[in-house]
């Protein structure tokens, strides 16, 4: 099943991860790909896309930076609104979730 007209949201916390890698383009366009991928398919195998339980945060998402060991965090509203809120290695993923 597809997402039509799904609108995305990069926060500032996205955002600043996003700049950690601003002098890796190969890094910068593998993220801009799975963004890419997720607006127009998030059921594609490779984005490895899950929900995470989460008490506190009930719509806590996240997919995989294709190609890497990198993953999005992000809060799903409503079926069509994404909410990205951080690109995690996977220290970090385990660590922000660990305590959820």
């Amino acid at each position: 099943m597809q997402r039509v007209n799904l609108q995305v949201n990069f926060s500032p916390q996205y955002l600043s991860y996003k700049k950690k890698f601003k002098k890796d383009s190969l890094m910068i366009k593998r993220i801009d790909d799975t963004i890419d991928l997720f607006i127009n398919d998030n059921h594609t195998p490779s984005l490895k896309y899950k929900k995470i339980t989460c008490k506190k945060d009930k719509a806590r998402y996240s997919i995989r930076i294709i190609g890497t060991q990198y993953r999005i965090l992000m809060t799903i509203y409503d079926s069509n609104y994404a909410d990205l809120k951080c690109i995690c290695s996977h220290d970090e993923y385990s660590r922000i979730n660990k305590n959820c």
